[in-house]
């Protein structure tokens, strides 16, 4: 018992040090008996690890580099100035290393999640079976997933029936597992993803226990695991499973997508929106300023401006749309581009705007518009094009609005679509829906496309902030990066290399 009044404590202290904001039972005001016998202890604990994703040191950040570690990889966002902060490693890749700051922070701090929930499990097992703890339980495996699976996008090879043997990562299925560890394959590190995904739906109830009021769609709850199953399957390429639990969302009836007229400003207010499924809360109080996502991606007071919408990105939903109908298109700053060391900056606004702040945004984890794509691409690999186009046409029914064309006019027309282009279709609506959300680099990885980043900027091995008249050419150091080439996955930190002398590294 006092092993467990320990952990409790470690993790309560390492939340007060980061200042999170949490509503917590002091560690000193616990007894043994409350925390086995009531849900007081344990609430609190998973509280606290939901707090870890705010948890700030310096310009670290789970969120902040969650963000930047994948969009700024990609080929969404193009980098207007040569900071000295680590972030520039996401868009050289070359530039990597193992002892970058934000590298060894989204890892221990997605381990420091992972020992949290395996704490909160240990301590559910000591109270029972009861609604309250079964929720809070399935929250900590769900935390344990999701916490897991983002590793094992941003530090392994894509799941696949060639890479399935290659090295995961490090899989703690315990508070006692806490020695040396080698680094699990890809197929060990999904099947425990997954697992755990399936314990935490089987705990969970579709409707949250009284003492666990869900406002703002703050904690995960079945249906987020749903949502992350239906996105887990499709990256392993279990299709029929990802339409499954799609289906399984979908047809719950708890969510809908935004209207166009609405999406504008749904990011500003997804707290209150029927299409949040998940996110992570933030208010006023939390708000991190020049620290914060936004501040990279906009030009407001507290922000740096350095990096906004790559010319690829908007060639795309410019191709898609000429007459401004997409209502997603006002998620970028499209009048005249501001330019910064000779690059074209479009500023972005997905993370700013929520109770009038620049910087303030509650960033969505799982929505129902990623849910419908995860299905649509299912379909589409299935070579059913008739079901993809209506799940495509079904988001853009709710996306659009009428210019000089009805709606109809913009829509997919099934008959006009091949099997061979209906991938290719989903995954550049998945680009231009989920713009800047944290998922283009990985659907590129996982399909095995090239990452193009034929533009100027200082991703650019060379650039030196005056760009010719002309493209860089595919020849450029910095714009081609093949999907298994090894300089786009992350180095495992020296962190974990230092002390774990079982652990691979990368490269």
């Amino acid at each position: 018992m006092n092993n467990i009044i320990k952990y409790f404590g470690l993790i309560i202290i390492a939340i007060t040090l980061a200042e999170c904001k949490l509503d917590v039972i002091p560690q000193d005001a616990l007894t043994s008996d409350q925390v086995t016998t009531t849900s007081d202890g344990l609430s609190s604990l998973v509280n606290g690890f939901y707090a870890i994703f705010k948890q700030v040191d310096g310009n670290n950040c789970y969120i902040r580099q969650y963000y930047q570690m994948s969009d700024f990889a990609s080929d969404d966002i193009v980098c207007a100035y040569k900071t000295e902060d680590d972030l520039i490693n996401s868009f050289r890749f070359k530039d990597r290393a193992a002892e970058k700051s934000n590298i060894n922070s989204f890892w221990e701090l997605s381990y420091k999640i992972i020992y949290g929930a395996n704490v909160a499990i240990s301590m559910a097992d000591l109270k029972g079976s009861d609604p309250s703890t079964n929720q809070l339980k399935g929250e900590s495996y769900f935390m344990r997933a999701f916490a897991t699976h983002n590793l094992v996008r941003f530090f392994a090879k894509p799941y696949n029936q060639t890479n399935k043997t290659q090295p995961g990562v490090i899989i703690r299925q315990s508070k006692e597992d806490n020695m040396p560890k080698a680094r699990a394959s890809l197929e060990e590190t999904y099947n425990y993803i997954i697992a755990s995904l399936k314990m935490a739906g089987s705990l969970m109830s579709e409707e949250m226990p009284a003492d666990r009021i869900n406002d703002n769609h703050r904690f995960a709850s079945k249906y987020s695991v749903w949502a992350m199953l239906s996105r887990v399957y499709l990256y392993k390429g279990e299709l029929d499973s990802c339409i499954l639990y799609s289906d399984s969302l979908i047809n719950s009836g708890k969510f809908s997508l935004e209207t166009a007229e609405n999406f504008p400003s749904y990011f500003a207010n997804a707290k209150g929106s029927s299409e949040s499924i998940w996110i992570i809360p933030f208010n006023p109080i939390d708000d991190m300023l020049n620290a914060s996502v936004a501040s990279m991606i906009y030009n407001g007071n507290n922000c740096w401006g350095e990096e906004g919408a790559s010319e690829s990105l908007m060639q795309d939903m410019q191709s898609s749309f000429s007459y401004g109908v997409d209502q997603r298109r006002q998620y970028i700053l499209t009048g005249e581009p501001i330019v910064k060391n000779g690059v074209n900056m479009y500023y972005i606004t997905k993370f700013s705007g929520q109770d009038g702040s620049p910087t303030l945004s509650s960033p969505v984890m799982f929505r129902l518009a990623e849910v419908y794509l995860n299905r649509a691409e299912a379909f589409a690999k299935k070579a059913d094009v008739t079901s993809a186009v209506a799940d495509l046409n079904t988001l853009l029914t709710n996306r659009l609005t009428p210019g000089e064309m009805p709606i109809d006019y913009f829509l997919y027309q099934e008959a006009s679509i091949t099997t061979d282009q209906i991938v290719d279709i989903v995954l550049r609506e998945r680009r231009i829906e989920l713009a800047f959300e944290g998922h283009r680099i990985f659907d590129l990885l996982r399909n095995g496309k090239d990452i193009v980043r034929n533009y100027w900027g200082f991703h650019l091995d060379s650039y030196n902030g005056v760009p010719p008249t002309s493209e860089p050419g595919l020849d450029a150091g910095g714009v081609v990066f093949h999907a298994t080439d090894p300089w786009v996955i992350y180095p495992i930190p020296s962190s974990e290399i230092s002390t774990n002398n079982l652990c691979v590294p990368n490269l």
